[in-house]
């Protein structure tokens, strides 16, 4: 097949997809005055776009009985309704109800793009597709913010930034009709057993648990950081948006390191020092009242953050090969899980203790994953 093409298409499709998850922390205060809402309260926006995420792993048994390709495009067609339905919301309800179609696009989107790419290319390369994979994640990150803070602060709308999206969804449908279709499993079921099954497996069960505690930080961190550069130093809009990407500087750096030295030093490995360098990062900043300081902190924590998944992500694309598609959904499904639980319990944790104790809960989580990863029973 033309493995330019393949590359091309799911660059493009992980492009949008992260791009749309980017901006909706740096752009706290504006959602929270365009919707007449609380500041505190716009995580609630990931709470649809998370809870669905729960239902990914029926399409990873889809895709596995009926084909990657064709879960690709049915999540591609949910990802461009929702983004059109976006840009026209007139009220927060309208928002968080597009967010739902977006939100099962992104999961969905993010387990089988790879799986789909894994078919093609051998487990020891799996770190660079890994990795350019997740550098669609990372330029994505670096952009979202700016892009999406410069519009709202030239526009004051949200369709200049939504519809965009839909139509380089709409352009990504178009090539992955000219793909080939992946070899499909007939002895696959569609039903909860498929899944369930895979929890019966110790060493599955321990590596879903760490994506729940890998994902802690970001989860509350990067959705409430605009809101404490907007209280506690005074931020503007436009300036939140320019320091989340020099932030994802560090998420650009992680991700190519890993791409370039995963498959060398070994997945399991470098993911694991990955994630050690964010805890040394999480540590001190509760005892800092330097703005600078604060964003070489966040930078090093982006930098062991998607460096490590990139790493972690590829480990797990190998550990049911047979039932990949199913796996990497279910591994989609508990990050969907952990955003939809700190999108519940965020803004008591904030009204309790502020920034402050979610950096204390971020810290304990990121230690408890570094000892968990570091005993996993994996040898490359």
């Amino acid at each position: 097949m033309n493995n330019l093409l393949m590359f091309v298409t799911t660059f493009l499709i992980q492009l949008i997809i992260s791009t749309e998850m980017g901006i909706i922390g740096p752009l706290a205060p504006f959602l929270s005055r365009h919707f007449l809402i609380k500041e505190n309260m716009v995580i609630l926006f990931h709470l649809g776009y998370s809870f669905v995420g729960i239902l990914v792993p029926f399409l990873g048994v889809f895709a596995d009985k009926y084909g990657k390709k064709k879960s690709i495009a049915i999540s591609l067609v949910l990802f461009i309704f929702g983004s059109v339905t976006a840009s026209f919301a007139k009220s927060p309800l309208i928002f968080a109800f597009s967010r739902i179609f977006i939100g099962f696009s992104y999961f969905s989107l993010s387990a089988t793009n790879l799986s789909y790419v894994s078919e093609f290319i051998s487990y020891k390369n799996r770190g660079k597709v890994s990795g350019l994979l997740r550098t669609a994640f990372g330029i994505a990150t670096l952009l979202s913010p700016i892009y999406a803070s410069f519009l709202v602060n030239k526009y004051s709308n949200i369709s200049i930034i939504y519809l965009p999206l839909a139509l380089i969804g709409v352009l990504s449908l178009g090539l992955l009709s000219r793909m080939p279709e992946t070899k499909k499993s007939d002895d696959v079921k569609l039903d909860k057993s498929e899944f369930l099954s895979l929890l019966k497996n110790p060493l599955i069960k321990k590596m879903l648990i760490l994506v729940f505690l890998i994902l802690t930080a970001p989860s509350l961190m990067l959705n409430y950081l605009s809101i404490h550069l907007s209280s506690s130093f005074k931020v503007s809009q436009l300036n939140i948006g320019v320091y989340y990407t020099i932030i994802a500087v560090g998420t650009i750096l992680g991700i190519v390191f890993a791409g370039i030295f995963s498959d060398r030093i070994g997945k399991h490995k470098l993911a694991k020092s990955l994630f050690a360098i964010m805890l040394l990062a999480l540590i001190p900043i509760n005892f800092i009242n330097s703005l600078i300081l604060l964003l070489i902190l966040v930078t090093l924590l982006s930098f062991g953050l998607d460096g490590g998944w990139t790493a972690y992500q590829a480990l797990c694309s190998e550990i049911v090969p047979e039932k990949r598609g199913t796996f990497m959904n279910l591994v989609y499904t508990f990050n969907a899980m952990t955003i939809t639980f700190y999108s519940l319990i965020g803004p008591i944790i904030y009204n309790l203790g502020g920034f402050r104790l979610i950096v204390m809960i971020a810290t304990i989580t990121t230690g408890s994953a570094v000892y968990f990863i570091s005993r996993l029973p994996i040898k490359e």
